[in-house]
């Protein structure tokens, strides 16, 4: 993989190289095109570990984007393309399956929920490093409900602002996601539990000046519907991050995409 530096800033197709720019990223990459046919992978006895790989990278993808379904609103607080680290962290957690073969391989998230832990949606700004404090969390499973404390907030001393916005508040999200299987019938990766994908409930702080001293504040969340229709396989996932705001119309705070920070507190 090429990058382009320079004055030449050009994009597209150009015999058998494609360039393109990527988010986070003033450089245009270049990619050769070219590999072994479709037809060539599907049918040769050599192509079958390639095969293998593709077909779990695929159960790969769709657990990651379960993920991010489940944990949509704090999308808006990266600084990069958040799939490409989901995607790295599901297929650390199939390597896990011990009991399949290769190209069968199952995405427990259920059973490896450790690894979801402080991922950060962030690459330069990381929420641990922008906001100094430890919240307190508890997610309850069996009313779909989790709860956050943030303690007292002294900006002076545990703000670390990454631009001159006048206006914060902190968001909690929980999400749901569920385990990926391997279907022999279809020859591809199914959600155990394709009933509750995408749902998730987001709660926030009022808007505030990034100056501001602030005391405890509690914030819950919960998602009473999804309650009856949980399975043992499925994880409730909770996010935690600080956004930041320009003033608004009505002279209150207005978010700002992209800025801010966020990261997973934990799982159950």
């Amino acid at each position: 993989m090429a990058r382009v530096k320079g004055i030449l800033q050009v994009t597209g197709g150009l015999k058998g190289v494609s360039m393109y720019t990527m988010r986070g990223s003033d450089e245009v990459i270049m990619r050769t095109k070219g590999g072994p046919s479709k037809n060539t992978i599907k049918t040769r006895d050599s192509c079958k570990g390639l095969r293998d790989s593709g077909t779990e990278w695929g159960g790969c993808t769709k657990a990651a984007s379960a993920l991010r379904r489940g944990l949509e609103p704090l999308m808006r607080l990266a600084d990069y393309n958040v799939m490409g680290g989901l995607n790295a962290v599901c297929k650390k957690i199939q390597c896990m399956d011990t009991e399949h073969e290769k190209g069968k391989r199952n995405v427990s998230v259920s059973t490896n929920r450790t690894y979801l832990a402080d991922f950060n949606f962030n690459k330069t700004n990381l929420f641990d490093r922008v906001v100094r404090l430890k919240p307190e969390w508890q997610i309850d499973r069996s009313m779909a409900k989790a709860t956050v404390t943030l303690p007292e907030f002294n900006p002076a001393e545990q703000l670390f602002a990454p631009n001159k916005l006048p206006f914060l508040r902190f968001v909690i999200v929980l999400g749901f996601c569920t385990d990926l299987t391997f279907d022999e019938h279809s020859k591809s990766y199914k959600p155990v539990n394709d009933l509750l994908l995408g749902y998730y409930k987001e709660a926030h702080t009022d808007w505030t000046p990034v100056k501001r001293a602030l005391p405890e504040q509690i914030l819950e969340v919960q998602i009473n519907k999804i309650v009856p229709h949980m399975l043992e396989s499925d994880t409730l996932v909770l996010g935690i991050g600080v956004e930041f705001g320009t003033v608004g119309a009505d002279g209150e705070g207005e978010a700002v995409k992209w800025a801010g920070s966020a990261k997973i507190v934990g799982s159950l």
